[in-house]
């Protein structure tokens, strides 16, 4: 009788235990969660917003490309940048100002514009620097292009582009 008092005790001490705990578990979360939510660093925001504005640049690089306007490009492409691969046909590194490379902008789509297939993927964006992947799929050519883009004067530009990628059979 005695071990079975103590045994019924011990029992509703723990259900007396764990009932206001299991309780207030349940109430603190959404408190706790929005708490958190509220506390978001701003610069996170920032992140999202930097990262905005340089999807708007590589968008607008894309119609460049798509278009052939160099002065479409020039909107988001420093005059002084730099670009830089590897030619496998000339067996050795190539390095061109972003002026010398738009020259290859003819001002219109090239003719197999509806067969070239373009994308990017922002791979890191911070306060005043970003790094782009674009891949390239052309009829005559495969590649990558890493572009690096700064924030100039409160505007993201494109301040240099490292190309890989050889010619189709």
């Amino acid at each position: 009788m005695i071990f079975r008092n103590i045994a019924q005790a011990m029992q509703d001490q723990i259900a007396y235990s764990i009932k206001p705990r299991t309780t207030m578990k349940i109430s603190i979360r959404p408190l706790v969660l929005a708490g958190a939510l509220l506390l978001l660093p701003t610069s996170v925001m920032a992140r999202s917003s930097e990262h905005d504005a340089v999807d708007r640049a590589m968008q607008k690089m894309m119609r460049a490309f798509e278009t052939g306007d160099a002065d479409l490009a020039f909107e988001v492409l420093r005059k002084d940048g730099a670009v830089l691969g590897y030619s496998t046909s000339a067996g050795k590194v190539v390095t061109q100002t972003t002026q010398e490379w738009a020259k290859g902008f003819p001002g219109k789509p090239a003719d197999d514009e509806a067969q070239r297939k373009r994308s990017y993927e922002i791979v890191d964006v911070t306060e005043h620097a970003a790094v782009v992947k674009v891949m390239l799929d052309y009829p005559a050519w495969k590649g990558l292009d890493y572009l690096a883009l700064s924030k100039i004067d409160g505007k993201w530009m494109i301040v240099s582009k490292s190309w890989s990628g050889q010619r189709k059979p």
